[in-house]
């Protein structure tokens, strides 16, 4: 793992915890997890990156795949107690 990929996920995680707490303290959970999903969309205009991609292109492309990944774990727990998830 490059280091701009540790940063991304990093950020990811920032993006995350963020998140929750701003909608924990606003009261607003129902549009959490569609503001998250729009997180694992990256999209730099390019349809091939190359090769060896950009360390930008690396950075959003980790923070993208970090948000994915711990959504989709979030999701498999809430659906394992039973909870009803939006966006499923």
């Amino acid at each position: 793992m490059t280091i701009d990929e540790l940063e991304g996920r990093l950020s990811a995680q920032r993006e995350i915890l963020t998140a929750l707490l701003a909608a924990f303290l606003n009261g607003d959970s129902k549009t959490l997890n569609a503001r998250l999903k729009d997180e694992t969309i990256f999209m730099d205009g390019e349809e091939d990156p190359g090769i060896v991609p950009s360390e930008a292109f690396a950075f959003e492309a980790a923070r993208a795949a970090e948000i994915r990944a711990i959504l989709q774990a979030a999701k498999a727990r809430a659906a394992a107690e039973g909870k009803d998830v939006p966006g499923r």
